[in-house]
């Protein structure tokens, strides 16, 4: 397991790469169908399989388990035991309408910690990937983008309403009132994975994550935490496992969006 653990990053880029390719063909070819998964907001496509498929195919060995979006958790990983956590398409719908943000995200975690983390943008062909020795775009080290010179400046990513958000909780909408108004700009990319990229790299000051899970944002935050950034959740537990995440890019701070996070765990 040893000489395993020292190679993780790479077995999930070597993984990552010929569906990667794939995609980008699939994308440039404009002919992508999906079907709706839980609500016309979610939706799923046959490349959403087949890329996990293809990467549990690769990354099958060394007694490791899989936890993925499309196929669900095979089993709780033993003590030790390694489980590869994986998102084939995050940001299917973007995938889907012809918008080029979305990712495959590939997570290793040990002992419900993730260890090493990749997330690749097929469009572009970018590479996000951390372990234990930090974090690399395209395989140089991730050197963030100096942090604005006040937080009203920052520049604010989050798919917050999300339209379950608003079924349950129409307040919701004068939260998002309060982020447009406090902040120089908000995004909405809807593919978490690169949205914690871009705050590692401070493209994104800020990025606000509602309703997540686990194969969203497992690669994600760990490629941030290890390029600088803070994960905070403000709850107990493995931070990828979190439903709500406040992640910020490195020597940034959070004290203008914190009582909006502090009232969305009150939803």
């Amino acid at each position: 397991m040893v000489s395993v653990m020292s190679n993780l990053r790479t077995l999930a880029l070597q993984a990552a790469r010929e569906p990667a390719a794939l995609l980008a063909e699939a994308f440039a070819s404009g002919t992508v169908v999906a079907e709706t998964k839980t609500n016309r907001h979610d939706l799923v496509s046959a490349w959403d399989h087949r890329v996990e498929e293809m990467l549990k195919t690769s990354l099958t060995g060394h007694d490791a388990v899989f936890w993925g979006e499309e196929t669900g958790r095979q089993s709780p990983a033993r003590s030790g035991q390694l489980e590869w956590i994986i998102d084939p398409i995050d940001g299917t719908s973007n995938f889907v309408h012809g918008y080029p943000m979305f990712s495959i995200s590939i997570a290793a975690a040990i002992d419900n910690a993730v260890v090493a983390g990749v997330v690749v943008n097929p469009v572009t062909g970018t590479e996000y990937s951390a372990d234990a020795s930090g974090a690399y775009c395209n395989g140089e080290r991730i050197v963030a983008r100096p942090a604005p010179a006040h937080e009203a400046q920052y520049n604010l990513i989050t798919s917050f309403p999300a339209a379950e958000v608003l079924h349950r909780a129409p307040d919701a909408s004068t939260l998002f009132g309060d982020l447009v108004t406090n902040f120089a700009t908000v995004r909405r990319i809807v593919s978490g994975a690169l949205e914690l990229c871009h705050a590692a790299c401070g493209i994104a000051d800020v990025v606000l994550g509602v309703d997540t899970q686990p194969w969203d944002v497992a690669a994600g935050s760990y490629i941030l935490h290890q390029a600088g950034g803070r994960y905070i959740t403000a709850v107990d537990g493995p931070p990828h496992l979190a439903r709500h995440y406040l992640a910020l890019a490195p020597d940034r701070s959070s004290e203008g969006i914190a009582p909006v996070f502090e009232a969305i765990h009150r939803l």
